[in-house]
């Protein structure tokens, strides 16, 4: 009876540690909370942070974002760029720990493919061309199937407009090597000559 009991307690947790191993957590886009059965994201500071290689962007910009962890790794993950109507924008992965997930568009989001610990994790993300406004980079992070955070931002990332290309005016030139100030300059000096005479 006790080996029975056993065996299903290790298999009900087999399953639950390995129930999201591959990434595939398109059900959690919205809430970004992992459906683990009962528990609840921690609230405790997070040991794991979101950067970014800027602080401000411009329509179609590609921006570096990175997943770093303090101290302990993490398993899985949950990454968007969010606007005030939800996910913008567009990933494109780096390396081979991460893929992209549909959430409300394609590419909106990265996630992990296996439950590997992770210490770093680098996508790429490129802004929209319209409709851009003011973002945060929010992840969901799982150190383990009891203990996860949700909601971990970086700082925001300013949308400050249209990328224009300008062109500096070309720069004026002389000839003769002067200048009309200078031409100015030496007609007034010879002008009280030119009364003498």
């Amino acid at each position: 009876m006790n080996a029975h009991f056993l065996i299903l307690v290790f298999a009900l947790n087999l399953n639950a540690v390995t129930a999201f191993s591959n990434g595939m957590v398109t059900q959690a886009c919205t809430a970004m909370i992992p459906g683990h059965a009962s528990n609840t994201a921690s609230v405790l500071k997070p040991p794991y942070t979101i950067t970014t290689d800027v602080s401000n962007y411009t329509e179609g910009q590609t921006i570096t974002v990175t997943l770093q962890a303090n101290q302990t790794g993490f398993r899985g993950f949950l990454l968007q760029a969010r606007g005030e109507a939800g996910p913008v924008g567009t990933f494109t992965v780096v390396g081979n720990d991460s893929q992209l997930l549909n959430c409300t568009t394609e590419g909106s989001a990265v996630s992990h493919n296996s439950n590997v610990t992770k210490t770093t994790i680098v996508a790429q993300w490129k802004a929209p061309t319209i409709n851009n406004t003011n973002i945060r980079f929010r992840a969901t992070f799982v150190q383990n199937f009891s203990l996860f955070w949700v909601g971990v931002e970086s700082d925001p990332v300013r949308f400050v407009g249209t990328n224009l290309t300008t062109t500096a005016p070309p720069p004026r030139t002389t000839t003769g090597g002067s200048s009309p100030a200078a031409s100015l300059t030496m007609c007034l000096l010879l002008l009280p000559l030119l009364a003498i005479m």
